[in-house]
């Protein structure tokens, strides 16, 4: 009995210290739209800032976690007219922690499309979240297993931008 619950103890070691840090949740709170830099959610999560870029349109924002040697890159584009792209590649050093983040996308109801070979999730016709899997790659001058998130949410349903005003005058009756 003593054996088997070191075992156990052994094995949910391994499992936490070799699990991914960020789960989709984090993704969707990654970054504030109307406080480009603030990054609170990120932080908390043992990230820091490594460089930025903040220009009219494009935002871009380079994390690194020291503790689990993952990288977040995350950029934010607005195409001038009310659309919204965020895109966030996410890097993990093992490919434990890779599969591990894979086999959570389920629970969160993202769908595998073959013929896209990506995951899915719709959220109306104008918006949606898509993750694809980049397998082993290189960043950094390491070698990384990446998968890159990204969320579109059309002008029809941005919402108005304070920055943007509407000249129209409403019909006299």
């Amino acid at each position: 009995m003593k054996q088997n619950v070191c075992i156990l103890i052994l094995v949910l070691f391994v499992n936490f210290s070799f699990g991914q840090t960020l789960k989709i949740t984090d993704f969707r709170k990654a970054y504030n739209d109307h406080n480009p830099t603030d990054h609170k959610q990120l932080l908390s999560k043992g990230f820091k800032l490594s460089t930025d870029s903040i220009l009219t349109n494009k935002r871009k924002f380079i994390f690194k976690n020291q503790n689990s040697k993952e990288i977040i890159e995350l950029t934010f584009i607005e195409d001038g007219e009310g659309s919204e792209y965020l895109n966030i590649k996410y890097f993990l050093k093992t490919e434990l922690a890779y599969k591990k983040f894979i086999s959570t996308l389920p629970t969160y109801k993202f769908k595998y499309s073959k013929r896209n070979k990506r995951y899915q999730l719709p959220t109306s016709s104008y918006s949606g979240e898509n993750i694809s899997l980049n397998g082993l790659t290189q960043t950094d001058g390491q070698k990384y297993y990446s998968l890159e998130y990204n969320r579109y949410v059309d002008k029809a349903l941005s919402g108005p931008r304070p920055e943007i005003s509407n000249n129209i005058e409403p019909p006299i009756r």
